[in-house]
């Protein structure tokens, strides 16, 4: 299969191939981020899109959302969904209705989004999050972008195989610690200087998979730390 038939699949699925994922020098192409409709499990969030996308068609804008307010957005739990783009230079707003796990009145809730091309680079993005304040009452009113942070993009990886074996060290040869089953979703943290394993959230500590043939990750992978 060529490789922007396979990314068009996989992104579909709100997947991006990790190995590819990287950034990109191209100008910004999404601003205007607002939250419409919101609550305490679901928030509409709109881009302006100039529709001028540097990089290789087929392009993605990708809206995500941080619920525990470490400024990481799309971990385990958080929601990312994808709209393709033609990037013909035809402007847009774009919007999509993101849905995740009730939080407690009261919550802060931020989103954001950004741009990514048919091989995985970022082109845009991400924008300055929008964050609220939820309640199980609908607000209405459209709230603009209002943290003046920076956020960052979280990898997951996404088992498809029936069992992957998590170690202590990015090698078989180190002491095997459990595994994961096929759908399981875990935070990805690190990489190694090969970019065979990659470092994940497990069991309350950390541990280490060889993912390239067991998993499919989501997310910023050129932008972890290389650890082992």
């Amino acid at each position: 299969m060529k490789i922007r038939a396979l990314v068009r699949l996989i992104a579909a699925m709100g997947i991006l191939l990790p190995s590819l994922l990287s950034t990109s020098s191209a100008e910004a192409n999404l601003f205007s981020l607002s939250v419409h409709r919101r609550t305490c499990s679901q928030a509409t969030a709109y881009v302006s899109y100039d529709g001028f996308s540097g990089g290789t068609a087929p392009f993605y804008i990708a809206f995500t959302v941080d619920l525990n307010n470490n400024g990481v957005f799309g971990e385990v739990g958080e929601p990312t969904l994808f709209a393709e783009v033609t990037g013909n230079g035809s402007p847009l707003v774009i919007g999509r209705r993101l849905t995740f796990p009730n939080q407690r009145e009261g919550a802060f809730i931020a989103v954001t989004a950004y741009e990514v091309d048919g091989e995985g680079f970022f082109v845009s993005g991400p924008l300055e999050p929008v964050r609220y304040s939820c309640t199980n009452r609908p607000a209405l009113n459209a709230t603009a972008s209002n943290t003046g942070i920076v956020p960052r993009i979280a990898v997951v990886a996404r088992v498809f195989v029936n069992r992957v074996e998590v170690y202590s060290q990015p090698s078989a040869a180190s002491t095997l610690i459990g595994g994961l089953g096929l759908g399981q979703q875990v935070d990805v943290i690190g990489r190694n200087a090969r970019n065979d394993w990659v470092q994940i959230r497990f069991s309350g500590g950390t541990g280490w998979i060889m993912w390239q043939t067991q998993a499919r990750l989501s997310g910023a992978f050129s932008q972890l730390p290389i650890v082992g």
